[in-house]
């Protein structure tokens, strides 16, 4: 017989003999004695047997031990577009209040520029090239942006911690991130929104040469 497993003890209905008990443990029998015991067992029982035996190799299923998850993490190939991407400041543009910069991805699918603004309320910005403008790693791209003022009598006296607010995206999300500069970036600013809006005011003195010009920045 096959499908089931250990067989209760069976005494037969002629059991008062002591020369008729049956064996306690049926699986040590004879296999012809085997099968004469189990056509023996009444139908009803052995149905229950048959139930008993297939819920039993149900649960042994459900709760034997699983393979452990692999422990090594795998590196993440959609990194988050704010995490790869850095900004540049390269110098003045063609006018005033025009800067460039260069904007370079890391690593991961390439990230779109979708928006840049001033930083400010007082101010506004626009870029060339216009925007969206898609990036991809290893190939930095140079944008140029252009601040305007809406009122020059609103620009507060002095602006403190300059910075351009991103929108990137890439296939992972869309973040709106900001980037801060130190250095040169906000001298050039302060300069040209000097020229623009007080022409007549006489220039500040000049940037002592050992303060720090450096253009790297500073991410929020």
């Amino acid at each position: 017989m096959t499908g089931i497993g250990p067989v209760e003890p069976y005494h037969s209905d002629e059991a008062d003999s002591p020369h008729q008990d049956a064996p306690t443990d049926l699986s040590k029998s004879n296999p012809p004695h085997l099968g004469i015991r189990w056509a023996a067992v009444p139908r009803p029982r052995r149905r229950l047997i048959r139930a008993l035996v297939v819920i039993a190799t149900a649960t042994g299923a459900l709760f034997a031990p699983r393979p452990a998850p692999h422990s090594r993490a795998t590196p993440n190939p959609y990194p988050w577009p704010a995490s790869v991407t850095t900004l540049h400041y390269k110098g003045r543009g063609t006018t005033p209040t025009s800067f460039r910069f260069e904007v370079d991805i890391a690593r991961g699918t390439p990230v779109t520029v979708r928006r840049v603004g001033s930083g400010l309320p007082e101010l506004s910005a626009s870029t060339t090239p216009r925007l969206p403008l898609t990036v991809r790693a290893g190939n930095p791209r140079t944008i140029t942006v252009r601040i305007s003022v809406y009122e020059c009598a609103a620009l507060p006296p002095a602006i403190e911690l300059p910075h351009l607010d991103l929108l990137i995206s890439n296939e992972t999300a869309q973040q709106q991130q900001s980037f801060l500069f130190g250095g040169t970036y906000p001298h050039d600013l302060r300069t040209g929104l000097r020229a623009l809006c007080f022409p007549n005011r006489p220039s500040p003195t000049p940037t002592s040469p050992g303060q720090d010009t450096g253009d790297h920045l500073t991410r929020q």
